[in-house]
């Protein structure tokens, strides 16, 4: 690559791929990726649809395991602290992952405890931020998609996670909701949160992160900083971009 991989400082990356390789059956869909992420960085993992960004996403859940490599977080290596590294991640997606039958309050009070919260002041000030308070007691079912996006954002950092994957997370929500979001994730970035995002929405992704990653045909082909790229280029076909500069 022309354009090297950024390096991370001295401190240990939050987020540590190595090697990583993943295949279904007789699929490659990960190829050696090698992916650091410093504390308080945001990356945006771009590829078209079956690129491997979301089984990327997954392995460092923990929901995979990848056929070689290695994912720690903190310092931990995933697979042999499933448990423990799974405590030091919130996961939004384009699937809000809430209960319709349940108040927002409720989904809320849900996922404190299975997280062990025990603060329920915690509760209030994420509804508060999220502008939920005074639906605080109704049925999850009836909100509007930026509502629900704004609710599971919420419960995505219910626990005060260190790591924050974001899958998609700004499908089918307007502009005045995709901009909701971008402030939550730089406000968790600016305070010492690390985040790794994948979304087609390549103008939202360079508001809120630091770095861009392209995933193309299961290989990383770029890894910038977003003050190295041409916005406007990258934004109208990131993919030929990165061909063009790997």
């Amino acid at each position: 690559m022309n354009q090297k991989l950024l390096k991370t400082t001295d401190h240990e990356p939050a987020i540590d791929i190595s090697g990583l390789c993943m295949a279904f059956e007789t699929r490659l869909v990960l190829d050696r990726i090698n992916l650091q992420i410093p504390k308080s960085q945001a990356v945006c993992l771009c590829g078209v649809n079956g690129a491997g960004k979301s089984t990327l996403l997954r392995i460092v859940a923990g929901l995979l395991s990848p056929t070689r490599g290695m994912v720690q977080l903190n310092g931990l290596e995933v697979r042999k602290n499933p448990q423990a590294a799974k405590s030091l991640i919130g996961v939004i997606s384009h699937k809000t992952m809430l209960y319709p039958d349940l108040t927002v309050a409720e989904n809320l009070m849900f996922f404190a405890r299975l997280y062990g919260v025990k603060n329920r002041r915690r509760i209030e000030e994420l509804l508060e931020d999220a502008g939920l308070l005074a639906y605080c007691h109704d049925k999850t079912a009836i909100l509007s998609r930026g509502m629900l996006q704004r609710l599971a954002i919420a419960r995505a950092l219910i626990h005060s996670p260190d790591i924050l994957l974001a899958d998609e997370p700004f499908t089918g929500l307007d502009i005045q909701a995709g901009r909701h979001l971008v402030d939550v994730l730089q406000k968790f970035r600016d305070t010492g949160g690390t985040i790794i995002m994948t979304t087609h929405e390549i103008n939202f992704g360079l508001k809120c992160c630091d770095r861009v990653a392209v995933l193309d045909k299961a290989q990383l082909i770029l890894d910038a900083a977003i003050d190295q790229i041409d916005h406007e280029r990258f934004v109208k076909d990131y993919l030929s971009y990165a061909r063009e500069n790997s």
